[in-house]
């Protein structure tokens, strides 16, 4: 009878095939997963800039929707102006003062008082704007481009959303533009002082909803 000699501790012994991935195999997954991040990336970004479009316009209707229910609900004739304060950007609310509306020249005069009453904008990726470096359609007139890029907030020929004690509003609009490729507008209607939004993208020939 024979026996086998005895054996030592032994190590993991030599690298079968089946016991794992090859470098080449581990680079391919590499490389595939690169390249499924690469194509996702723009589609990810795409959506992010869409949401916070629309998110902004939402705040930007709850500041028209508060002027116009203040106006209503104290029976006076209110302006709603965008404006810088100190560090911070806000909605303002005007009270008109001598019947003619809220305008900017009785806002610095004193005759059109602030009624203390602001609702912040406290949203850096999305403010009041007009893209640049492309010809923008103008939403209100198919065949023509937006002017005066430096004008975000159109009113007849003022910045200020007047509001009457019935609930009529100037009509007017309001742009949004994220600094990138994403705007949206925010468009008041006169005697029903309804809101509508429409969105654009860089390289679009219209607005879309």
């Amino acid at each position: 009878m024979t026996t086998s000699p005895a054996r030592g501790p032994q190590g993991p012994g030599p690298l079968r095939p089946n016991a794992g991935l090859s470098i080449f195999e581990l680079l391919l997954g590499m490389t595939t997963l690169a390249g499924m991040l690469a194509i996702a990336t723009p589609g990810v970004m795409r959506l992010r800039e869409e949401v916070s479009l629309r998110s902004a316009v939402h705040e930007a209707s709850v500041a028209f929707y508060l002027a116009r229910s203040y106006a209503i609900s104290r029976n006076r004739n209110v302006g709603l102006k965008f404006r810088r304060n100190g560090d911070r950007y806000e909605w303002a609310l005007y009270a008109d003062g001598n019947g003619n509306g809220v305008r900017t020249a009785e806002i610095a005069s004193g005759v059109d008082r602030f009624l203390g009453v602001t609702y912040p904008w406290t949203r850096n990726d999305v403010r009041p704007g007009i893209m640049t470096g492309t010809r923008v359609p103008d939403p209100g007139s198919p065949g023509h481009y937006l002017d005066h890029p430096e004008d975000p907030i159109r009113f007849n020929a003022s910045d200020i959303c007047s509001f009457s004690a019935m609930g009529e509003s100037t009509p007017g609009s309001v742009y949004l533009w994220n600094a990138h490729d994403g705007m949206a507008v925010l468009r008041v209607f006169g005697q029903t002082a309804k809101l509508r939004s429409l969105y654009y993208r860089r390289g679009d020939r219209e607005w879309k909803p």
